[in-house]
């Protein structure tokens, strides 16, 4: 059976919230590990970057709805090659409807004009900013002092993988299923990070549409 997170939708909306530890645990740690100020910490992450133009903030405002909608239909052909096609032609049909069926779906279910309008609130402020602060961020930047760029990106697409088929609440035909799915999805996130000189506005608003669009399509 599924886990389903939208069946109660304030529920939903408390686990969404509660994306805002992702951020602020890590980097209170780190800053008092290191002997910095939040502040620091938040700039050297991605956040709070100093804004060279408005015209180049909205510019990658614009290039990260962009994307994120690429992004989405992308996803489409992604889950199409690797699920239908690979996973199945290595383990099964079978393998496959079974990490199906205990997929984590975190979708509300027959939501309200209401609870919609609120869930992209928090999909904008909350879920992109706070998931990309995290994964590209923090994981990234914290690695980078240790191991090579592409062994960090690798790293946090990993963790972002295994955080969205957690190992503990479902089996491993779903994380299996899924893995190729969720990691393309968070390596491209990742160079979008790097390739925007390592500031959040860009990928954290290509995650909020990307996630905004399976929410309503």
């Amino acid at each position: 059976m599924p886990i389903q997170l939208g069946e109660n939708f304030w529920v939903l909306v408390i686990l969404m919230s509660l994306e805002l530890f992702l951020i602020i645990f890590p980097v209170f740690i780190s800053a008092k590990l290191e002997k910095k100020s939040l502040k620091e910490e938040f700039k050297e992450i991605g956040f709070f970057r100093e804004v060279k133009s408005t015209y180049r903030t909205c510019l990658k405002i614009i290039l990260g709805i962009d994307i994120g909608i690429f992004l989405y239909l992308f996803s489409g052909f992604l889950m199409f090659v690797y699920r239908n096609i690979l996973i199945e032609s290595l383990f099964g049909t079978r393998f496959v409807e079974e990490g199906i069926t205990n997929i984590i779906n975190s979708e509300p279910i027959q939501p309200s004009y209401i609870e919609i309008s609120i869930a992209i609130i928090l999909q904008i402020l909350i879920t992109g900013p706070c998931e990309e602060g995290f994964f590209r961020g923090f994981l990234i930047q914290k690695l980078n002092y240790k191991l090579k760029l592409i062994y960090s990106i690798l790293l946090s697409s990993t963790f972002f993988t295994l955080y969205h088929v957690p190992p503990f609440l479902v089996p491993i035909q779903t994380i299996i299923t899924y893995f190729g799915y969720f990691f393309t999805i968070g390596s491209l996130f990742a160079l979008i990070f790097i390739y925007s000189g390592r500031s959040l506005i860009m990928c954290s608003t290509a995650h909020s549409i990307f996630n905004i669009l399976v929410l309503l399509l």
